[in-house]
């Protein structure tokens, strides 16, 4: 027999070892898939968790990259326009603390909290970073603008608002 004969040979065997013990899979995935619901609910709130946080993280880095561009004495001046995607984590924290508790008895509601948790909070920390950075370099470059930057900054602050309310109505 030719090396691509025992090839062949190889396959066709194979194929056939995967498709006759394949019923005997098929049921015992349904009695597997209804336990793992609440495993995936898990997975999928700690990833919400996650992102949050880290849309937070990033937010932050960059505001505060752009606050320390102006020295030690405008630090104190515009630390609150720096500090606003930190709001983000924190809703992430509670919307996940509150989800916990319906883990076991609607792991999809769970579930979908944890994936608008992600989503929203952190896309919206991460770009407020980028806003509140731009209000503080222009508030550095000698521009009275510091009203416009928490105002700036509160925009995205909103649909973070706006994702945590979501996650409260969600039943």
């Amino acid at each position: 027999m030719s090396k691509k004969g025992k090839w062949i040979l190889g396959i066709v065997i194979s194929l056939m070892f995967c498709a006759v013990p394949a019923p005997v899979f098929a049921k015992t995935t349904e009695v597997v898939t209804s336990s793992s619901a609440p495993m995936i609910a898990r997975i999928v709130l700690g990833l919400g968790l996650s992102l949050g946080l880290a849309g937070s993280a990033m937010g932050l880095g960059v505001s505060f990259s752009a606050l320390l561009g102006g020295g030690t004495d405008n630090f104190y001046k515009y630390i609150a326009v720096a500090l606003m995607p930190a709001t983000q984590g924190i809703y992430a924290m509670v919307i996940f603390f509150m989800s916990t508790s319906i883990l076991d008895t609607d792991p999809y509601l769970a579930a979908g909290k944890g994936a608008i948790m992600g989503l929203v909070l952190g896309l919206s920390a991460w770009y407020q970073g980028i806003v509140c950075a731009s209000g503080i370099r222009s508030c550095l470059e000698g521009r009275n603008t510091m009203a416009n930057a928490l105002v700036s900054g509160a925009m995205p602050e909103t649909y973070a608002v706006f994702g945590l309310v979501m996650t409260f109505i969600m039943k």
